[in-house]
Formats: C-alpha cells, sequence, structure tokens
C-alpha cells in the first residue's frame, strides 16, 4: 500500500540509519553439510518504498539444524526468528520487515548460534505503476488459477497477483502494507479468526480496496462498512465494493484500479508541513534523560591540568621535593577521575523508560504506532514485550555517545507475543517505533456540510478524561479543549480545502516541549510528526479528531511513562442535490513527479464519491489547461477546459469513481495544486 514520502529531515535521518544500521557480517563459513537457504520478499520482488513486506525464508537442512532468521532493513530494524529443521527436511519461516523511503533493500541471515551460515541481499522492484493485489482463498479456489499479470485500464500500468493465505494474515495488520487491493468472497471473511480480521481491517483503514466477490453474510464487515445499494462503501480512508462475481469469472480487468502513488493524497509530508519535532527528542525529555552538561566536567579537568602542570611543579619546587611528582600527579589524577566517574555515574542512574503511542481508531478497533525509549544504566540487554501481532515500524535509533549500529533495536515475532530488545553499553539510549493492534479509539466524530461550514460533533465514549480536544478538516482545525467521560461538544470550520502543505497541528496545540508549557500539558509533536511520515493525517472528504492522555495503558509490558494521542476519522456527510465541494475524495494515481517517476507520464487523478451522488459534475482546474481527458470505461475522453471549469461526461461516472487524466504537454501543476470535483451547480 502507498505510504507518503517523508519530509527531507526524517529522510536524512533514516540515510544515517541505513548507514550505520546494516553492517556486513563475517563472510559465511563454508562446511559441506552446512544448510541452505532460499528467500522471497513482497510479491514478485514488488514493494513500495516505505511498506512492510513480508520475508519468506525456506532453509534445508541434511542433518538436524537448529538456528535463527535475521532480517535486516536499511531502516536499522533487526527482526528474528528461531527455525529449528529435522534433517532431510526444510521449514519457512516468514517474518515482517520494514523497508526504508530511500532504499528496498534487505539482508537475510541464517544463523547457527552466533556463526554466520548464509546470507541473501535482495533489492526490491519499486511498484510505482504495479497495482499489488492479494487473493484470499476461498476465491483463489473458486477463480482458479490467478494470473501472474495484467494490464490496467488506460494504461495506466499493470498488477500482479498473490494468494494471501491465513498463516499470512496471523503475521498482523502491517504484514498487508504491499497489497493495494485484497478480493475475496464473503466466506473468506467469515472464516478469518478475531485477529485476522483486524488485521484487514486496519489495512482498509488505512487505504485498502476490499472488493468482495459476492454479497452474501456481511456481518464479518463493521455495519458501517458494509456495502448498500450503491455496490460500494467508504471505509476509513479505503473502501469496500462488490464485484459481482467479475473475480471468480477472472475479469480481473474490470475491477483492478490504479491507486494512488506515494504522495497521493493531502500530501502535507512531502511538503514538510506536519513535521515539527523528533519523537526522540520528546521521549528522552519526558523520561528524565538528558545529555550530561559540559562543565561540570570541564572544570575538574581544568583544575586538574592547572595543578598537575603548574600548582604541583611550584609546590614541589619550593619543598625541594620534585621527585614526589610521581606520586602526587598519578594521585591527582585518580581524584579527578573519580570525580568525573560518580558525576557520569550519576547521570546514568536517572531516567525511567518512556513510550509515545499514536492510535488511529475504526469501528470496532484500532492500529497504533508506538515510538519507545530504553536505556541502561550499568549495560547489557534491555528488553519489552508487547502484545502478539507487534510489528517492527521503520526505525530511526539514535543514543548519546557511541554509533548507531552499535545499538541497532531488534524484534522477535512469537505467536504470542512480540519482543523488543537491544544490547546497550552502560548509558546508552536507543528509540525504536514498533506497529500492531490496539484498543478502540474512545473518541467518536461526526461530519456534516451546513451554509459552507463544515459542522458536527465529538464525544468522549471512553471511561477515562481526554486533553486537548481538536478535530481537523479541509478548511482547517477547531480546538475543543478537554472532554469527561460521556461529554460532548460541538465544532464547526471552513469547507474550502486548504492549500497541500498548509500545517494544522501548531495551530490549535502547544508542545509540552515549548518553554511557555505548564507540567501538565501533554501533546508532544514527535509522535504525530513520527505519524505524519506513513499516515495521511488529512485525508480528503474526512475530518480528523484528536485527544491526548497520559492514563491509557502503554502496549508494553513494562513500567514506563506513557502519552498517547487517540484518533477518528469519519467521512464528511452530503445532504442529497448536487455535490457539494470538499465532500469527494481524491488521490494521484499517476504522476511523473514521484520519486521513482520519469518526468514523462500522464499526470492522472481519481475521485471518490459519497455512495448516491449524482451528475453532473464538473472538475475546476486550479491552472490553465486546455484540456483533460476522462475514462470512460472504453477510452480516454478529451473534455476542453473553458474558464478552469471542465464538464465531466457522463460516461465518466462509475461506480462512484471518476479518473481524470491531464496530458504530459508540459501544463502540470504540484501538488499543492489539485483539480476540484463538484456538482454542476453546487
Amino acid at each position: 500500500m502507498r505510504k507518503p514520502t517523508p519530509s527531507p529531515v526524517r529522510a536524512l535521518l533514516g540515510t544515517i540509519v541505513a548507514i550505520g544500521a546494516v553492517v556486513a557480517g563475517a563472510p559465511p563459513v563454508a562446511h559441506a553439510d552446512a544448510p541452505t537457504m532460499s528467500v522471497e520478499v513482497g510479491v514478485q520482488s514488488w514493494a513500495d518504498p516505505g511498506d512492510h513486506v513480508v520475508v519468506r525464508a525456506t532453509v534445508e537442512a541434511d542433518e538436524l539444524f537448529d538456528g535463527s532468521v535475521e532480517v535486516v532493513s536499511r531502516t536499522g530494524a533487526v527482526v528474528i526468528s528461531d527455525v529449528q529443521v529435522a534433517g532431510g527436511t526444510s521449514k519457512t519461516v516468514m517474518l515482517v520487515a520494514p523497508t526504508g523511503y530511500d532504499s528496498l533493500e534487505l539482508d537475510v541471515r541464517l544463523y547457527d548460534g552466533d556463526e554466520l551460515v548464509v546470507r541473501r541481499s535482495v533489492t526490491l522492484k519499486p511498484a510505482e505503476q504495479v497495482e499489488i493485489v492479494g487473493v484470499l482463498p476461498a476465491l483463489r479456489t473458486r477463480a482458479g488459477e490467478l494470473p501472474e499479470t495484467i494490464n490496467l485500464i488506460g494504461d495506466t500500468g499493470k498488477a500482479v497477483f498473490d494468494e494471501l493465505t491465513s498463516e499470512h494474515l496471523s503475521l498482523g495488520a502491517a504484514s498487508l502494507d504491499v497489497y493495494d487491493t485484497i478480493a475475496a468472497t464473503t466466506a473468506d471473511l467469515r472464516s478469518l479468526t478475531d485477529a485476522q480480521r483486524s488485521s484487514l481491517l486496519a489495512w482498509v483503514n488505512r487505504g485498502g480496496r476490499l472488493l468482495l466477490d459476492d454479497s452474501g453474510d456481511l456481518s464479518a464487515l463493521p455495519t458501517e462498512w458494509q456495502p448498500g445499494r450503491a455496490g460500494y462503501a467508504l471505509a476509513g480512508r479505503g473502501e469496500v465494493r462488490l464485484v459481482d462475481g467479475a473475480a471468480s469469472q477472472q475479469s480481473w480487468a474490470g475491477i483492478i484500479q490504479p491507486s494512488g502513488s506515494a504522495t497521493s493524497e493531502y500530501g502535507e509530508q512531502f511538503f514538510g508541513g506536519e513535521v515539527f519535532g523528533a519523537v526522540e527528542e520528546d521521549l528522552a525529555r519526558r523520561a528524565g534523560i538528558e545529555l550530561p552538561s559540559l562543565l561540570p566536567l570541564m572544570v575538574p579537568l581544568l583544575v586538574y591540568w592547572a595543578l598537575a602542570s603548574i600548582g604541583v611543579y611550584v609546590l614541589l619546587r619550593v619543598m625541594r621535593r620534585l621527585t614526589l611528582a610521581w606520586v602526587a600527579i598519578p594521585v591527582l589524577a585518580a581524584i579527578t577521575a573519580a570525580g568525573v566517574l560518580v558525576y557520569g555515574n550519576e547521570w546514568r542512574a536517572t531516567g525511567k523508560p518512556a513510550v509515545s503511542t499514536f492510535v488511529e481508531g475504526y469501528p470496532g478497533g484500532s492500529e497504533a504506532i508506538a515510538s519507545v525509549l530504553l536505556f541502561s544504566r550499568d549495560g547489557g540487554t534491555s528488553t519489552m514485550t508487547f502484545p502478539a501481532g507487534w510489528q517492527s515500524d521503520s526505525e530511526v535509533a539514535s543514543q548519546f555517545g557511541l554509533p548507531v549500529s552499535a545499538i541497532a533495536p531488534t524484534v522477535v515475532p512469537r505467536g504470542d507475543s512480540s519482543t523488543l530488545r537491544v544490547r546497550l553499553d552502560a548509558g546508552q539510549v536507543t528509540t525504536a517505533n514498533l506497529t500492531g493492534p490496539s484498543t478502540a479509539s474512545p473518541l467518536a466524530v461526526t461530519a456534516s456540510l451546513r451554509d459552507g461550514d463544515v459542522v458536527g460533533e465529538v464525544r468522549n465514549e471512553g471511561a477515562i478524561p481526554l486533553r486537548d480536544v481538536a478535530v481537523f478538516g479541509p478548511g482547517g482545525a477547531d480546538f475543543i479543549g478537554d472532554l469527561q467521560p460521556g461529554q460532548t461538544a460541538e465544532y464547526s470550520f471552513d469547507a474550502d480545502p486548504l492549500p497541500v502543505g498548509f500545517s494544522l497541528a501548531d495551530r490549535v496545540w502547544r508542545s509540552a516541549a515549548d518553554p511557555r508549557a505548564g507540567d501538565d500539558d501533554l501533546v508532544e509533536f514527535g509522535i504525530w510528526s513520527n505519524a505524519a511520515s506513513t499516515r495521511v493525517l488529512y485525508p480528503s472528504g474526512m475530518v480528523r479528531a484528536a485527544a491526548w492522555t497520559d492514563l491509557l495503558p502503554a502496549p508494553v509490558g513494562a513500567d514506563v511513562t506513557s502519552v498517547t494521542v487517540v484518533n477518528t476519522l469519519t467521512h464528511i456527510e452530503a445532504a442529497t442535490g448536487p455535490l457539494p465541494e470538499g465532500v469527494a475524495r481524491w488521490s494521484v494515481v499517476r504522476s511523473p513527479f514521484t520519486r521513482f517517476g520519469n518526468g514523462l507520464d500522464d499526470q492522472v487523478y481519481r475521485y471518490l464519491l459519497p455512495p448516491g451522488a449524482l451528475g453532473p459534475l464538473v472538475v475546476e482546474t486550479p491552472a490553465e489547461l486546455d484540456r483533460v481527458e476522462f475514462w470512460s470505461g472504453s477510452g480516454w475522453v478529451r473534455v476542453d477546459v473553458e474558464g478552469r471549469v471542465a464538464a465531466v461526461p457522463p460516461a465518466a461516472l462509475r461506480d462512484g469513481v471518476v479518473l481524470m487524466r491531464i496530458p504530459n504537454d508540459g501544463m502540470f501543476f504540484g501538488f499543492d495544486q489539485v483539480p476540484n470535483i463538484k456538482g454542476a451547480t453546487a
């Protein structure tokens, strides 16, 4: 699944980590009876930069082998799984690892104890114009052999296919990142366990497109996400569609559409609009860990220099006992060193592990990103235990004093839990990101249009008070304040979309790191900015409600300080009549300006209208264009632009979707200028 492009600062941090974290190990030691390992990564080696990918490592051994498989990402993440292979057999292990935004390289290593046996380096292909489609087992059986590839409509690329197993779904929502579309039957949905269903729903909420081959029993889906008469339903940032047997009949070309590119929607990450701080700094501040001041270190060193070079010499010369310098100077050095040691030990003795968590809810569940800080006073291995389904996320490991490569965090996922562990020297500090399932968000929010404004209510449905509640939408943000359990508040802001890259969080919140902040301020811009690198915080046609608390337990089995920002998204409801501005969702599905773009392709937008929305429609272009083109189902139809307005042909509105193409003739405009679709008389 496509993710937002990170800010330049985060990309630089990722590059620094990449240089330090992936260190070439000793060459494998060759033995005649050594086990062998083959590796498959991604889907036919395709993936989008920043996605998590599933690594399938198959180990074959002639004799009993008891070792481990380690996956090292250029992001600094290390994921490990134990592997036991009986003699004369093979064993496949599946691991989930994050890829970097600037690198699609992974190292997969097989160890026998501490001995490196096999090493495989894998470079994935960027799926910039490739749709990756997963097919669940019941549909795979009904449809028969899956095609390797198909061409997408309108010369927008191709699609590749992969059969999704229940084992894959059990790895957690992160394991589905690579898929743009998942096709299934309603029987597939009913066969999923609660954890597997949670993974699928979290993937849909983040923007996945779920295609159902039949309209049988939809009870496995949240009521709000069940398609109605329109044949599709908006589901978080994703959608659920009924395809009426087209998948089982292998009519894939008619139902697979291009999805968003890496800078597909609001684009605040691309322009750095929501980057206010570093989560590592917030964690260190809250944990009570800081760099030691140089002054207490410099004073005893300067005194030692003065005494050793001048004072001792003058004193002993006056006493005519210069030979005592052999004793006096070492004693003075020992006293100075002891003072420095005492001060350093006092600094290392303070602090407490800290966690910052970003929770995004959806009907019946939620998904979280946790940034954690670990440190060691005396050195050794520090660990944190997470629930099952948690996986390593894009890591930015930082520490005080030693190279990053010395403390790459390691995640060990197992069936009932995931363990984060890292080897630290005395006084070292490191941070790591993980992602996984969480408890449902206590925030509920509604949104509708009234007289050109987005209005609605936000309600605290939890059992704890929520702090600094705010609602964000197309025209800005509205600060609510605190909400007690059961309390409801109203909000309102303009419905006219702001320019892309317009920051919002700093307009309603003040960071706890601000010198003007009070002791009870909770807002941490670091975790908000961190989430902005993997989430579209302000998606089109939707509002986001967010609130802060330090009363929710952290997702780790450890005594930590914890701050959580809980989030809920909802769509803006429109009254019957012409489609108003700001209600339809949009994404850039093809562009020549992406990281792997060639500068020659056309720019294609995909508009998704609310179920029940009807024409006639127009598109308003923010720049002078001579013409645009709309997909009619059989070809691109040219429409002249008059007064920056193009009429959408009736045939271009297909199942709530409009595809518009701007031919590459030099008349492009950037991501901060989005053509707006609305009713012809709205």
